[in-house]
């Protein structure tokens, strides 16, 4: 089910996501696409607006996901854009998640790691 709220969404499936990228305007700046599924600082690829944009998103979320055997299963993708509401030419990222990234990012807040300063 994909979940809409202004300029982002919460995807269940990488189809989903491609849906909600293709409905994307073509004014939009860049998309950064997270291209690896590591839980600190993962890699990702800037793609400027092109009209088989989607496809490219696709090819490279793909790759990520042949990680998920060391990461865990990516169970939802979000879009969302870095300026929100009110602008006109979007910049937008791709985060992937999975129930490991999520146990990892509440260790982290919580100071389990060390402190963060």
């Amino acid at each position: 089910m994909i979940r809409l709220n202004g300029y982002s969404a919460e995807c269940d499936s990488l189809k989903e996501l491609i849906t909600t990228i293709e409905k994307l305007p073509s004014t939009i700046e860049f998309i950064n696409v997270q291209c690896s599924l590591s839980n600190f600082n993962p890699e990702k690829i800037k793609l400027n607006w092109s009209n088989d944009l989607a496809s490219k998103c696709e090819v490279i979320i793909d790759e990520a996901l042949q990680e998920q055997d060391r990461f865990g299963i990516v169970d939802k993708f979000y879009l969302s854009s870095y300026y929100g509401e009110g602008k006109e030419d979007h910049a937008y990222y791709i985060k992937l998640e999975s129930d490991k990234s999520r146990d990892f990012g509440q260790k982290m807040s919580s100071g389990h790691y060390g402190r963060l300063d």
